[in-house]
């Protein structure tokens, strides 16, 4: 029933999704860092979260400064990285 209604509404399309070979400059080191930042982001991120819910326990501020500091600086090495790959 549910799955009808949605066909008319939105009827389904095909899509051919062409793969992209990856940039040359883009290699295994590239990829770690990224992986790394994107990693240290979530951390923040859910640091971030902790502190709205919890207030201001001292504890909870120190860890999301610190997870803050971690993705700053990791972010600065990945895109020194880049720099030195090729990629601006």
């Amino acid at each position: 029933m549910v799955t009808s209604i949605l066909d008319n509404l939105v009827p389904v399309q095909q899509s051919v999704r062409r793969p992209r070979p990856s940039d040359p400059w883009f290699d295994q080191e590239c990829r770690d860092a990224k992986r790394l930042t994107r990693r240290l982001e979530r951390a923040y991120s859910a640091a971030s979260r902790r502190l709205s819910r919890s207030g201001s326990a001292a504890a909870a501020v120190a860890a999301a400064e610190t997870a803050k500091a971690a993705w700053y600086d990791q972010r600065r090495r990945y895109r020194e990285l880049s720099v030195r790959s090729g990629v601006r």
